[in-house]
């Protein structure tokens, strides 16, 4: 805590970041939509309706699915229970821990650069794009988006300290940090994991002192992978994303749809004949509660995850044929979707700015990168790639998972292309004295420390 605040009060970088934080987080919670978003989507509700279960309660943490409740990950529910389940309360604490996440991350990833005005660019840049409404907008809505992105940050900037501090305090931070980001989205666990295994590889090799700390990091990551799988199975949420891919993937194709059903699917000639050819997704909403497709309901929830995993394993043409599709590219990448309305307060700016990047500059600038990588071994520069790995990875994840709201599903990919595109702009920017610098102010990092 020391080391913090003299940061703050002896650096310029480190006193523009707060000075941002401040006037950024004036301007967010000063900027308010009237009617309330959040009224029109049925999300909200079950979170309102999740954080007014007691948190002495074994179903606060694991709920089970209701006629009129559909459950979610812990940690988003906890948080509005935190603001009284008051809606308005909950969108002001959702814009201060945008606020705070911006600012944390801000101060732990400008230790990565050598110059002056290399830090001073990248704060810039940074609220530049935290200010963007394609991010800040989704603290706007009773949604997990804003608090997931949230968490997202503080979780890296959390474990990115740890390359420079690590007591017991930061160790301690960052594991519940982690704890409370994986139960704010399904999705999160799978990332959390491939994250340490990589995080495991690289400091293998350059981090010796990070090893045992990153183990443990892979350990704790499959622990809360398993209850994820068991609050969902609990909660019945992968029932769902299960009869939207029978519908909208399995039964266009007469072979794909003979297989499940030799596999005991039932009702396949019913679903496809109601619900084979329909012209708006949300058409497929009244299969959920419809009694005619009971048994394929209770098919889907109990069987039907594990074949579909199965499926994929003996069809990898199938798998490949969905992440090189075109409307994977296309719809992975989307951003400024309608849920958080149009663009508000001091957002204006960035929001006809943004995006600069597309994938082809960041994979041009990454090449260097890893050019540099391989001629110095010095470890931050492998940091962009074991991103856009992590990022790329979780987007096929969910698009194989759900045919459905898919450009809500991959939200994230487009901001971390973003952060990315200006992480390595900024790394090239800092490279010509950097080997030097690392090895004296961030020894954890520089080539030697893999002896």
């Amino acid at each position: 805590m020391k080391y913090v605040i003299s940061k703050i009060l002896t650096s310029w970088p480190q006193r523009l970041n707060l000075i941002l934080f401040a006037i950024t987080l004036s301007f967010s919670l000063s900027t308010h939509i009237a009617p309330p978003l959040w009224t029109g989507y049925s999300d909200p509700y079950d979170y309102l309706y999740h954080s007014k279960i007691p948190i002495n309660s074994v179903a606060f943490f694991a709920p089970e699915k209701e006629p009129a409740f559909s459950p979610r990950p812990f940690t988003i529910a906890l948080l509005y229970k935190m603001a009284y389940s008051n809606p308005e309360l909950i969108i002001q604490m959702q814009k201060i821990m945008h606020a705070l996440s911006t600012y944390l991350f801000c101060f732990v990833c400008m230790h990565f650069f050598k110059k002056q005005f290399v830090k001073i660019s990248f704060i810039i840049m940074w609220y530049f794009l935290m200010s963007w409404w394609n991010i800040l907008g989704w603290s706007h809505t009773l949604l997990s988006e804003s608090l997931s992105i949230s968490f997202l940050f503080i979780w890296l900037a959390s474990f990115f300290v740890l390359f420079y501090k690590r007591n017991w305090f930061f160790i301690a931070s960052h594991l519940i940090i982690t704890v409370l980001f994986s139960f704010t989205r399904d999705s999160w666990p799978y990332v959390i994991l491939m994250f340490y295994t990589l995080m495991l590889m690289v400091a293998w090799v350059h981090i010796k002192p990070l090893v045992k700390l990153t183990l443990v990091a892979v350990v704790l990551s499959v622990g809360l992978f398993f209850m994820q799988q068991k609050n969902a199975e609990i909660g019945q949420r992968y029932k769902l994303p299960i009869m939207n891919n029978i519908v909208f993937r399995i039964l266009p194709n007469a072979a794909y749809t003979e297989w499940f059903v030799t596999k005991g699917m039932p009702s396949a000639k019913e679903l496809a004949a109601q619900y084979g050819n329909m012209n708006d997704w949300k058409g497929i909403y009244s299969l959920y509660g419809n009694p005619q497709y009971e048994t394929f309901s209770e098919w889907a929830f109990k069987e039907g995850k594990n074949l579909y995993v199965k499926f994929m394993a003996e069809h990898p043409s199938y798998v490949i044929s969905l992440i090189f599709s075109l409307d994977f590219k296309n719809k992975s990448l989307s951003y400024n979707l309608w849920y958080s309305g149009d663009c508000r307060g001091y957002s204006w700016a960035s929001q006809y700015i943004l995006p600069l990047f597309n994938v082809y500059i960041i994979l041009i600038l990454n090449s260097i990168i890893l050019w540099f990588y391989y001629k110095h071994k010095i470890f931050i520069l492998l940091l962009p790639s074991i991103l856009i790995i992590l990022f790329t990875a979780n987007a096929m994840l969910l698009y194989i998972a759900d045919p459905l709201e898919i450009e809500r599903h991959l939200y994230i990919t487009r901001i971390m292309m973003e952060f990315i595109g200006i992480f390595l702009v900024l790394l090239l920017s800092d490279f010509a004295h950097m080997p030097k610098w690392i090895s004296r102010k961030w020894p954890l990092l520089a080539p030697q420390a893999s002896v």
